[in-house]
């Protein structure tokens, strides 16, 4: 079985998944199927290896649920695990990312739990 793979935008967000700090993130919804050496499809209840911008593998997280979401209903649970204080903060931090979206705009949260980090497994 070939392993799944993440990465994000910066090292900062998956160090924030190591401390156990972020369990969401989000992506836009023409994407969510995108695939490359280190970004697979993403699948509730799949298991993926997080990697650092460098290519080397820093954790491993599960996915525990998918949310369609709208500009303007930013759910607590997406910006709470996104490290956020508010919606319009995580609005804020993601207004670039999504170039200016309308309230209309659409895009899927996705919600993990750590597994393990730095080879320790984590029990919940």
């Amino acid at each position: 079985m070939q392993e799944k793979r993440i990465q994000f935008v910066s090292d900062h967000l998956v160090d924030q998944i190591v401390q156990g700090r972020k369990t969401a993130s989000c992506v836009w919804l023409n994407q969510l199927d995108d695939e490359d050496d280190y970004n697979h499809a993403l699948v509730v209840g799949e298991y993926y290896s997080v990697y650092k911008l460098d290519r080397t593998p820093a954790c491993k997280i599960r996915i525990v649920c998918l949310e369609l979401c709208t500009w303007d209903n930013i759910p607590e649970r997406l910006w709470r695990g996104e490290t956020d204080m508010s919606a319009e903060e995580f609005r804020s931090d993601h207004l670039e990312y999504f170039n200016n979206p309308t309230d209309e705009f659409e895009f899927v949260a996705y919600y993990f739990k750590l597994v393990e980090s730095n080879q320790v497994r984590i029990v919940n």
